[in-house]
């Protein structure tokens, strides 16, 4: 489903969440903070609510590769995203890490990773990818706060924003907890822009 004013609805309703201040380290602790606050039952009930959106939109039956994530803690649960693009003959690549950068690699299932950087489980690597095909590849891409323009803040290392750079002309969605979105995020000068947000209540264009 597609929400084309998006901005009509307010997730943050306490002053002390306001956007005013600039830090993006306060910013990133502070939804840190929010969504360590979910129990094990929050996680797996926004999570099937988020993946149904996903799965119930034209855009998921549109595309043919999709660049997913493994989550870490109780970032939102996709995995049932990955098993139904499988099931439809879509491609699917997961992120690792080397160093500074994040590379793709493409599995075909979850018997093929290992725990890697940051305790994250990354896909094996004999099958690298760099798909740029535009409308046909989606990027489901984490992180620890969002906002309906599009401003997405990860962990602060740069993985995202330095790997789809502006040669890259995928779909960028932003999977996210309705309690992860903020009314207006500050902006860096390198951070790449999401095309799309999905939360536990809907799917929207920014």
């Amino acid at each position: 489903m597609f929400i084309n004013n998006p901005t009509d609805r307010e997730y943050i309703t306490d002053s002390s969440t306001t956007m005013e201040m600039t830090e993006k380290k306060d910013v990133r602790r502070l939804y840190r903070e929010r969504r360590n606050r979910m129990t094990s039952d929050q996680t797996a009930v926004l999570s099937a609510q988020i993946c149904e959106n996903i799965l119930n939109s034209q855009l998921f039956a549109s595309v043919r590769f999709l660049y997913a994530y493994y989550p870490l803690g109780n970032e939102a649960d996709i995995r049932a995203v990955v098993r139904e693009a499988w099931r439809c003959g879509k491609r699917v690549a997961f992120p690792k890490v080397f160093g500074d950068e994040m590379r793709y690699f493409e599995v075909s299932g979850f018997d093929q990773f290992s725990a890697g950087t940051f305790g994250v489980m990354e896909p094996w690597e004999n099958r690298p990818v760099d798909w740029r095909s535009g409308m046909e590849t989606l990027v489901l891409t984490p992180g620890v706060a969002f906002d309906f323009y599009g401003n997405r803040m990860g962990f602060g290392k740069g993985y995202y924003d330095r790997h789809f750079s502006a040669e890259h002309d995928c779909l960028m969605l932003g999977v996210a907890y309705g309690l992860q979105m903020a009314k207006r995020l500050p902006v860096g000068e390198f951070d790449v822009p999401l095309s799309l947000i999905v939360t536990e209540e809907q799917l929207t264009e920014v």
